[in-house]
């Protein structure tokens, strides 16, 4: 027989005798467990003597019955070559490399083993040292899934970008997409590469102040940076570099790949006169924008719409965009039920009026405010719209606050001279402990939650109170 060749090892044990000597027949036995899911000891004739497993799980293909069988009959008939193959080389070199092979299961899928062979000079058996590959199977299964979903998504994609560039090339109207940030042109249809009289490669990457007369070019790039800026839909007038006629300019905002970009039509009809109340509504919205009091409009989750410079002023932000989509809770109110209740009053009523409460900007300052505020139904939806203004330095009111009536305080100021001033001064606290409660609930709709909120109390604390000025029954609603 030839002699064996070890594989893989770059430094052996320099003293088997001495360190080995002592393990007997049940140590072996354990390493050759312990180093493998699966040992089997093998015979000359390819027969299993034996076997060892540690996953309870591995009675599923009844291992127990491998007893006494060739191996190559427990494994699937494409794997029969491997175990020829592995015992043949096992004669030249021990351990052999690891081959895998797939034994049956009569219910289910097969499992997976990766196999090497170990011979020991001097003993007529081997041992086959296998590992489970079933984990390993699992992932390449989940990896061949999730190849073949972003084939998927790919395709999707792709297809939409076909349908995309399709319509975009074939529409009639001149079509150009700018980049809002610098402004310069990504791509043009053929209507555009007709009206400007160049092919879409020159005007690729040019300003797209070229693609208008020279006299309209300022304008032109003013407003296209801020529709760009605003992300806002709308039209004006300007002369194409090809023509000396005033052409109407539509630009539509759109994001991609998390940058805005803008889609520039150039229409040769002429757009309609503008009604009266087309004239009103831009002559309304002009004026908002020039207002010195805040003006923010809100959707019903409380998120900003549009807001006037007066109150990107007021909270220190430089642009709309900054602040669109976010809850105007971030910087109107000493606390978030502010605005809840602000709302919550708007559905109900429709109108709010002198509202008193606290605006935050974006450098940790704040400001005393008051708040006006009107509900309006659209096509889209209910829209809330607020005035604020800052309290002047005179004034008294706290947040939160709609006012207070004078009546009982000039029922106080009548016993001067007729009650000592410190029964007085804690009948007057008492007395406006219970207005601001009454007040806090009205406003809050009798959500004692929220009151208890708003006055900086405990729940258990605005009981006690409700209590003790009988403003109330003392039950629990909320909870």
């Amino acid at each position: 027989m030839d002699k064996q060749v070890f594989r893989e090892v770059s430094r052996s044990f320099r003293s088997h005798d001495d360190l080995f000597s002592g393990l007997g027949a049940e140590a072996l036995g354990a390493l050759a467990t312990a180093n493998s899911d699966i040992a089997l000891v093998i015979a000359r004739d390819g027969r299993i003597v034996d076997i060892a497993y540690r996953d309870r799980t591995l009675k599923a293909w009844h291992l127990d019955d491998w007893v006494g069988k060739l191996w190559k009959e427990t494994v699937t008939s494409e794997s029969q070559n491997k175990i020829d193959e592995l015992l043949q080389e096992s004669v030249k070199a021990s351990p052999t490399r690891s081959r895998q092979v797939n034994h049956p299961a009569k219910s289910g899928g097969d499992l997976p083993v990766g196999y090497r062979l170990v011979s020991f000079s001097g003993w007529q058996h081997k041992v086959a040292l296998g590992s489970d590959l079933r984990p390993m199977a699992e992932m390449q299964q989940r990896l061949v899934r999730s190849q073949i979903e972003m084939e998927k998504d790919y395709r999707k994609l792709r297809d939409i970008e076909s349908r995309y560039r399709i319509l975009f090339y074939l529409a009639v109207e001149p079509l150009v997409v700018v980049e809002a940030q610098s402004l310069k042109v990504l791509d043009a249809n053929e209507g555009a590469v007709r009206l400007l009289d160049k092919p879409v490669k020159k005007l690729v990457g040019t300003s797209v102040a070229s693609l208008f007369a020279k006299a309209d070019q300022q304008r032109a790039s003013e407003a296209l940076a801020v529709l760009g800026a605003r992300a806002r839909a709308d039209v004006f007038r300007a002369r194409p570099a090809t023509s000396d006629e005033h052409m109407e300019i539509r630009v539509t905002p759109f994001r991609e790949f998390g940058r805005t970009n803008l889609l520039v039509c150039f229409s040769s009809e002429e757009p309609a006169k503008p009604s009266a109340s087309a004239g009103s509504d831009s002559t309304m919205i002009s004026m908002v924008d020039h207002l010195p009091e805040g003006f923010v409009i809100v959707n019903s989750q409380g998120n900003v719409v549009q807001a006037n410079p007066a109150f990107l002023d007021l909270i220190r932000v430089v642009t709309l965009d900054r602040i669109e989509g976010k809850g105007l809770d971030t910087w109107l109110g000493g606390s978030g039920v502010d605005l809840q209740v602000l709302m919550a009053n708007l559905r109900d009523r429709g109108t709010v009026r002198r509202f008193a409460s606290v605006i935050r900007d974006e450098l940790g300052g704040s400001e005393a405010v008051e708040v006006s505020a009107a509900r309006i139904e659209t096509a889209g939806g209910q829209l809330f719209g607020f005035a604020i203004r800052e309290q002047a330095r005179g004034d008294g009111g706290q947040a939160g606050s709609v006012g207070m009536q004078s009546g009982p305080a000039t029922q106080f100021t009548e016993l001067v001279g007729r009650v000592p001033l410190k029964d007085l001064v804690r009948d007057t606290a008492d007395v406006i402990e219970k207005l601001c409660i009454e007040a806090a609930l009205r406003l809050t709709d009798n959500n004692r939650a929220s009151a208890a909120d708003m006055l900086g109390l405990s729940r258990q604390s605005l009981y006690v109170k409700l209590k003790r000025y009988g403003i109330s029954d003392l039950e629990d609603a909320d909870s």
